[in-house]
């Protein structure tokens, strides 16, 4: 598989400044900070250039809900 080559931009949950995180894979590409929001969470941490606080972002793809009627 091919990596994805576009970023996605985030914030900083403690000083709001702005960081670019690459999905992990093909597959996983959608993130979130709360690990059971996305379908097999990858986890990787981010590290704030300007505070040093670690954000860690949840990589997986959307949960999707249907119902069978």
């Amino acid at each position: 598989m091919v990596k994805a080559e576009r970023g996605k931009t985030f914030s900083c949950l403690k000083c709001g400044s702005t960081f670019v995180a690459h999905p992990p894979d093909d597959f996983h590409q959608d993130a979130s900070i709360k690990p059971n929001e996305v379908e097999d969470p990858i986890k990787i941490e981010y590290r704030c250039e300007k505070c040093g606080n670690t954000n860690a972002l949840y990589w997986g793809w959307q949960k999707i809900a249907f119902a069978v009627g």
